[in-house]
Parts: C-alpha cells; sequence; structure tokens
C-alpha cells in the first residue's frame, strides 16, 4: 500500500502549479511511496494539457478531468475516491509542502496511530499564523483546553483514508460552499479519537498572492452571512452530543469572536450605509438565534462591550465604538544585541502604540485599571466590564525569526518583564522589555536553522489577540564563527533586523575593518592584503571562500574642456576569511601585477562604505570612506542636467 496519497483540485491553475510540482519534486519521501492526483474541475484553458505533460514524466502522479463544479469540494471528493494511500492529504494547486513534509507527516502518524495530523503551517504574508497551534509536537491534541485542535481550520492536513471512509466523510457538495474546509474538519472532529499535532517539521505553505481568495469572503454580500449562519448551524448538529461540547463551544466562540463582533472593527463606519446596515441585522440576528451571550465570558473586555451593545440594540455606540476602544498592536525594536558563545542574546523594548502614538486608554480605580469610554456608554456597560487588570499583566512579548525564502516562523526562548506606568490625574500606561536568546544550532526544537536569511520579529500578545511584526532596530552589524559556521546579524534596508547563516558575503559587505590592525604582504608581484573585522569573534580556525569587490584605481581624463573622471566599476576577486586570536580576518589577494587599485569592505554597513587605495594598504593607511566613483558619477549627473535645462531654455528663446 501507499503511504500517503495527495489530492490536488485545479482550475485555470496559473505558475503556482509549477511551484506546487517543484514542492512535490522535492519531497524526501521516495516517489515509490506516495502518489498525486490531481482532479481538474473542467478548467476553460491549457490546465489540463499541462498536467497531461507532468504525468509523462512522473508515474506516480494520475490526471482526471472532470465537469465544472464550481468549488474545490467535487474534486477533493473524487480525488479521495481514488486514492489508494493509508493517508491522504489535502493541497491547493498554488501551494507547497515543505520538503520532508510527507515523511514527517507520515513517520508520526504512524507512531501515534492519529486518524488526522495537523503538521505545522506558514502563510506568506503572515508571521503570525497558526504559532500558538503548533508550539509543541503533541501525539494527541484532543481536549486541548487554549483552542480547538484542528485550527486552522483549513483541510492542509494528513487524514488516515480508512477514518475518512469509514466514517462517510467527504466535503460538501453543491456549487459554491463556503467554509467547506470547516463543514468537513467539524465532521473530521466529530469522529477522530486521535488528532496529532506536528510542530517541529514544517509541514505546508499556504501561499498567498495578490487576488488570493474569493470574493465572496466580502461581510458586504448576503453571501457570506448565509455561509456563516450554515457554519454555526453544522456546529451546533455535527457536534451536539456532550462529548463534543468543549469542540463545540470553542468553534461558536471562534467565528462569535472573529466574524461577528470582529465586524465592528475600525474599518466598520467607512462601510456605505445599506453594507452597514446589513452587517449589524445580520449580526444581532445570529448573537440572538444561537444565543451567542452564553459565550461572552470566552471574549476580551474589548470583545465584551461590543457583544453587550450589540446584545441591547445600542447601534450608534457599537458604530462609534471602534474610534474610542481601537484595536492597537503591539511593537517593539531591539535595544541591544550580542553574540555568546554563538548564541544570538536580543533586548527588545514593546508597547502597545499607533504609528500616531495613540495609546490604549486606561486608569487606575483602585487596585483595578479599566478602560476609558466617553460618559455616554456609562449607562449600557458595566464598569466590570471594562476592567482589564488581569488583561494587562498577562500581556506577553516574544522574539521570534522568519525565513526569508521559506517563510516558516520559528519561536526563540524568550522572557519579559511589564513595566505599568501611573499619571498623576490617574491615567495608565504600559510598556514592556524582553530578552531573546536564538542558538541558530539549536533554535529550531533542538535543530539547526537553515543556512540563509531570517528576519527577526517580535510577537506581542495582549488580551489574547497577538500581532507579530518585524522587528526594528538601528543597530549596528556584528558577526560570530561557532563551531564552524558564520552567522551575522544587522538591521536591513527596511529597518529589520536579520540574522545571516552561512553567507560569508554578509560579513564583507556589513561589516567595516580595523584599519589599524591590517597587515600587508608581498608574493612576488601579488599583494596580499589581510584585514581584522570589527564587531566580529571567530572561536575556530577553518577558513572560508568569500568573494571580496576591488576595482582599479579611477584615472582623470581632459576632454571637452571638462575635467571627466572615469571609474572601472568593482569586480570580485576570490578571498578568504579565517580565525586569528578570536578575531575574523579577511585576507584578500589583489589581482596579480596591480600597481594601483582599490578594495571595498562594509558598502553596506550604516557607516557607509570603506575602500583602501592599493598605496594605502602598502603603508597599512587608514581606510577611506566613500569612494569618488559615486561623487563625481553625481557630478556628472548634476551637470548633465543642467546642460538639458539650458538647451531647453534656448530652445524656448528662439520660439518666441
Amino acid at each position: 500500500m501507499l503511504k500517503v496519497s495527495i489530492v490536488v483540485p485545479t482550475f485555470r491553475s496559473g505558475e503556482g502549479l509549477d511551484r506546487l510540482i517543484a514542492s512535490l519534486d522535492a519531497q524526501t519521501m521516495p516517489t515509490s511511496e506516495f502518489e498525486v492526483i490531481f482532479v481538474d474541475d473542467g478548467s476553460p484553458d491549457d490546465t489540463h494539457e499541462r498536467l497531461l505533460k507532468v504525468r509523462e514524466t512522473r508515474p506516480h502522479v494520475c490526471v482526471e478531468r472532470i465537469e465544472n463544479s464550481g468549488w474545490p469540494s467535487r474534486p477533493r471528493n473524487i480525488g479521495t475516491d481514488l486514492a489508494m494511500g493509508e493517508y491522504v492529504a489535502y493541497m491547493d494547486h498554488d501551494d507547497l509542502l515543505y520538503p520532508d513534509a510527507l515523511r514527517a507527516a507520515y513517520d508520526f502518524a504512524k507512531a501515534h496511530r492519529a486518524d488526522v495530523v495537523n503538521g505545522k503551517e506558514a502563510r506568506t504574508h503572515d508571521a503570525t499564523w497558526a504559532i500558538d497551534t503548533y508550539r509543541a509536537d503533541e501525539a494527541q491534541s484532543i481536549g486541548r483546553e487554549d483552542q480547538h485542535p484542528l485550527i486552522p481550520m483549513n483541510p492542509h492536513k494528513l487524514y488516515r483514508r480508512a477514518f475518512l471512509n469509514d466514517h462517510g466523510i467527504r466535503f460538501r457538495e453543491g456549487g459554491r460552499v463556503m467554509w467547506e474546509d470547516i463543514f468537513f474538519n467539524m465532521l473530521v472532529d466529530r469522529h477522530a479519537r486521535v488528532i496529532a499535532t506536528l510542530a517541529s517539521v514544517p509541514y505546508y505553505h499556504w501561499y498567498m498572492t495578490r487576488g488570493s481568495g474569493s470574493k465572496g469572503f466580502l461581510r458586504s454580500g448576503d453571501e457570506f452571512w448565509h455561509w456563516l449562519r450554515e457554519v454555526l448551524v453544522a456546529t451546533e448538529t455535527d457536534l451536539a452530543e456532550d462529548a463534543h461540547a468543549r469542540s463545540r463551544e470553542q468553534l461558536l466562540a471562534h467565528q462569535y469572536r472573529s466574524r461577528i463582533l470582529g465586524s465592528f472593527n475600525g474599518a466598520f463606519a467607512g462601510r456605505p450605509a445599506p453594507e452597514r446596515d446589513r452587517i449589524y441585522e445580520q449580526c444581532r440576528a445570529l448573537q440572538r438565534d444561537f444565543a451567542l451571550n452564553r459565550l461572552d465570558d470566552r471574549l476580551n473586555a474589548s470583545g465584551r462591550i461590543r457583544a453587550t451593545l450589540l446584545a441591547a440594540g445600542a447601534r450608534d455606540l457599537l458604530e462609534k465604538l471602534p474610534s474610542h476602544d481601537p484595536g492597537i498592536p503591539g511593537w517593539g525594536r531591539a535595544t541591544a544585541a550580542r553574540w555568546v558563545d554563538g548564541s544570538l542574546e536580543v533586548d527588545v523594548q514593546a508597547e502597545w502604540s499607533s504609528p500616531k502614538g495613540r495609546r490604549h486608554a486606561l486608569r487606575r480605580s483602585g487596585e483595578r485599571i479599566r478602560k476609558v469610554l466617553p460618559v455616554e456608554y456609562a449607562g449600557s456597560v458595566a464598569d466590570t466590564i471594562l476592567d482589564v487588570t488581569d488583561e494587562i499583566h498577562a500581556a506577553d512579548v516574544e522574539v521570534g525569526l522568519r525565513s526569508r525564502t521559506s517563510r516558516i516562523t520559528w519561536m526563540a526562548p524568550s522572557s519579559r518583564e511589564l513595566s505599568i506606568a501611573d499619571a498623576a490625574d490617574g491615567a495608565v500606561s504600559f510598556t514592556a522589555t524582553a530578552h531573546g536568546t536564538i542558538d541558530p544550532d539549536r533554535v529550531v526544537f533542538g535543530r539547526a536553522l537553515e543556512d540563509g536569511l531570517w528576519d527577526l520579529n517580535v510577537r506581542c500578545t495582549l488580551a489574547g489577540t497577538a500581532s507579530q511584526q518585524g522587528m526594528r532596530s538601528a543597530l549596528a552589524p556584528s558577526a560570530a564563527v561557532h563551531d564552524g559556521r558564520l552567522r551575522v546579524v544587522y538591521t536591513n534596508a527596511d529597518g529589520i533586523l536579520t540574522l545571516s547563516l552561512g553567507r560569508p558575503r554578509d560579513a564583507v559587505e556589513r561589516l567595516l575593518p580595523a584599519a589599524a590592525n591590517a597587515k600587508v604582504t608581498r608574493v612576488g608581484t601579488q599583494v596580499h592584503l589581510a584585514v581584522p573585522l570589527l564587531d566580529a569573534t571567530a572561536d575556530d580556525a577553518g577558513t572560508r571562500d568569500v568573494p571580496v569587490a576591488v576595482a582599479p584605481r579611477h584615472t582623470t581624463l581632459t576632454a571637452l574642456r571638462h575635467r571627466l573622471t572615469r571609474t572601472q566599476p568593482f569586480r570580485d576577486v576570490p578571498a578568504t576569511m579565517r580565525a586569528e586570536e578570536g578575531r575574523l580576518v579577511l585576507d584578500v589577494a589583489l589581482p596579480d601585477g596591480w600597481q594601483s587599485g582599490r578594495v571595498r569592505l562594509g558598502h553596506q554597513h550604516p557607516a557607509g562604505p570603506q575602500w583602501w587605495g592599493l598605496a594605502d594598504a602598502l603603508t597599512a593607511g587608514p581606510p577611506r570612506s566613500e569612494p569618488p566613483a559615486r561623487t563625481s558619477r553625481m557630478r556628472r549627473l548634476r551637470r548633465a542636467g543642467g546642460r538639458v535645462r539650458q538647451a531647453a531654455r534656448r530652445l524656448r528663446e528662439r520660439l518666441r
């Protein structure tokens, strides 16, 4: 029996299909152990022909074509019926599996006899996506108190095929069925005995591009509200038994919080009046018809305020509430970063404030902290609902890092300290400091980070709501070599702290030279320059090949009564980096026979490039700042612009 059957519905599949196929080709699981079933939903373009070409060179690929059904449900069901694998994995036609996904998920499923494996998922433009789901590997996630074990409720998981067949679990068909994956997973939840969570190995990349998703998932349309009601009905019926009470309440609370009360956000007031009418009426009807007020104790203070106003029919106050109680995400900036035995120790200052500096409006009342709302809310919102003392004290800050290429996010061990400040008038503000430790050799559940670029981020959680933004920074670059691995941390062009692993050129481009310690030697007619790099430590004696930019010295010509500077471009020459007395040293061999030239180092350092002329190198003189090349180019451009303006003025004068 095959281990895994991958089912992929396709329709008008663009370049994302090539991306998906490449990810399947890269799997560590041998192709003899899995099959791929493409079910094309009657694409009117060349999608089917492209799939046939894929099948020609891949014997483990099957292609089916059906009449257009209008939604992925029927293609998935047909693929499930055709599947021969012990487990079924569902993919969308423009997403990716990480290279070790199938092997790791299948082995994990078999080891724990899982009906379902919820594997770690990343979303292209969302660093915070499902972080709390994948905090740890869990052999059994049924019974989790913090959240439902199948969140995120999409079908990007591994399901035991016999389990699906035994219980007749299939996707709901019938044209456009919004949230068909939620209906499917509620049936899975109803019958599953083991739901396992695999957090330590990346499984699925939900690849988001411009225009991804359906336009039907908009609150402005009736379709949204029709299917949201259907989701609530299915939640109460499919999970009606007492044994499923926890799951039922978790899923109802999720819809209540995110799709009903979440409608009254900062964008609500800017909607056209008919949309506001529809949203308000639909939200109030759903809250009433499903008695969702019983879930108010699962909400944070902002949610309870909205729930109270909605139940009371206080529409005017509810519409104005986002301006008085806005959602203000947290963010953080690095205040220090240092290398300790190869680990990056980062200090962070975090706060919850808007780009314009607005903070949460809070006031002290005895020992308690309460939200501040205008007096007009006093008769509708009780003081007990405004109490956020526990929420403030539970605020958390963590350090994470995200791959620039794979988009996977890992969290680093972190600690935080909260600071609450009281003003004389009773107003309260709060900030936090955090400390994170990133050991590149162990941060991924005891495993090493892959070589490449990793952007650091700060996860700020308040009242159960998390924001995860890039870690702002103005820190200077630094580097370390530990256990033979080069690691560089620097502030990138967007002002975010970035960790570079296994990329020697980043050390050359980001670090400045220690000029006073430069050593110059001659071997025949060739000049060797050995330069210690600032803020770089090394604990091994290995060498690393790295290219270094050099160029001939610029020459000056006189022509056409103008003095022109012609600068030869930089080009790379071989060089090596090595450890010497705990420092990282760069060895550059200038091209044989050069009598003039310059070497460029640190050209992406905040202080600007440093460079040596050959004469400076021979005397170990100090490096110079920005070479004349850029200055002369700018001067030539300005002169050329002036000549164009003069010619334009002469032409206008002739035409008068």
